[in-house]
């Protein structure tokens, strides 16, 4: 609002015409007219007779009006008091918010950081695997006879026919167990279970990139970040 329309919207909720405010005043009607319409600006002296006959608060004067038009009435002493502890309550006003942006983005760098310097690492995986549970006294490699042809072979001579019920007893028998592990094992391992033990081997080792545990913090970064800007845009508005 400007000062002008301020005295005007006091002299109005008096209800009084221009002419009777300007006589109570001690002003004349022309020149109270031009302070309402902004051509001019009252003295030191004016503006006593209009805070004292109009009832002007300066403080809620001074929260009404326009900081342009304060500055305006600097020269008047008690505008200019009003206008120095404004100005000194806004400095301290975005201060405030202005180191709070500061801390908030220093924060979110840091998670940025973080989550940008963290390592990625790739790692070796190593995949094992065991066709079925090996009784007590079989060889480790007795589910091998599953992959042979035996048919043929006990077709030719029947002596080879104990051979050929043997691997039908181990097709029975077959139970994949398949362990992924990033640690290397060897080529082969055994692991006793409960009712035998299994063979293991190397079927399989591939490269996997390792995620950081960190990727988290991007989160937290981007909303200390966005409230950091958020602090100075606020800043910036009020000033």
């Amino acid at each position: 609002m400007k000062f002008g329309d301020y005295i005007r919207l006091k002299r109005e909720q008096k209800i009084w015409t221009q002419p009777e405010a300007a006589a109570k005043a001690d002003i004349e009607q022309s020149y109270l007219s031009k302070l309402e319409t902004g051509k001019s600006y009252p003295s030191e002296d004016i503006f006593n007779r209009l805070v004292d006959v109009l009832g002007i608060d300066t403080s809620d004067m001074s929260r009404q009006i326009f900081s342009a038009e304060l500055d305006k009435l600097r020269e008047i002493k008690e505008v200019r008091a009003v206008v120095l502890e404004r100005q000194k309550s806004e400095s301290k006003f975005l201060r405030i918010w202005l180191a709070a942006g500061l801390v908030l983005l220093m924060i979110g760098g840091a998670c940025l950081g973080l989550v940008l310097l963290s390592d990625r690492n790739n790692i070796q995986q190593f995949q094992y695997r065991s066709t079925g549970v090996l009784h007590t006294g079989e060889s480790l490699d007795a589910f091998d006879i599953v992959k042979r042809d035996v048919r043929e072979l006990a077709d030719i001579n029947p002596k080879f026919k104990s051979l050929l019920e043997r691997q039908q007893g181990m097709i029975e028998r077959i139970d994949e167990n398949d362990i992924i592990s990033i640690k290397y094992k060897g080529e082969n391992f055994i692991k006793t279970v409960s009712d035998g033990k299994r063979f293991y081997r190397l079927i399989d080792s591939r490269e996997i990139e390792q995620v950081s545990k960190l990727r988290w913090f991007l989160a937290p970064a981007f909303m200390f970040l966005v409230g950091g800007f958020g602090c100075f845009f606020i800043s910036r508005k009020w000033r």
